[in-house]
């Protein structure tokens, strides 16, 4: 197998568990992506970046763009974490369009997570207690909207190391 690092930017911990699981179930190590600079990511032939979703956002996403200008040759994989299910497609490939570079085909692996009120901080917060605020002034008796509300008033954990079994397959039939 090549030499392959995992590198992760995480708010409430859920993305960090994939890192985690993932570099255990490959063999190799996973560190946040704010100690990277500790790293020399030239020793690796692949670096797998992962980021929870936020606002449509992956975390770190950013990061990708300097790996491909510093490093050419390296190879990238992304994944990405949220409490949107795994079942709607539609909504992870404009996760994957709004995110990832034009024309890149870079393989993109995404994992249903969850929801953590007590982790969030500052900002964040801010933002689920003003949307929480709009969505029950707005508050159907049923439909969509209110389970999202729903979701929002408690924390909720999807993860599953089973998950990652196709980024894992994908890496190991590269060598």
């Amino acid at each position: 197998m090549e030499n392959v690092v995992v590198i992760y930017k995480t708010k409430t911990g859920f993305t960090e568990n994939y890192a985690h699981w993932i570099a255990e179930a490959l063999d190799c190590e996973a560190y946040p992506l704010e100690n990277v600079n500790m790293v020399d990511l030239s020793d690796y032939d692949l670096i797998i970046l992962g980021g929870g979703i936020r606002a449509g956002r992956i975390g770190g996403i950013g990061f990708v763009k300097k790996i491909q200008k510093l490093l050419p040759n390296t190879r990238l994989i992304i994944f990405a974490t949220g409490a949107t299910p795994a079942t709607e497609a539609a909504e992870i490939e404009r996760f994957r369009m709004d995110n990832l570079p034009p024309d890149s085909n870079l393989p993109f692996f995404y994992f249903q997570s969850g929801f953590n009120y007590q982790k969030m901080r500052g900002f964040d917060r801010v933002l689920v207690n003003l949307a929480r605020r709009i969505m029950a002034a707005r508050r159907n008796k049923e439909g969509p909207q209110n389970e999202i509300l729903s979701a929002m008033e408690h924390s909720f954990d999807r993860s599953s190391r089973k998950a990652i079994e196709p980024l894992v397959r994908y890496v190991r039939a590269l060598t």
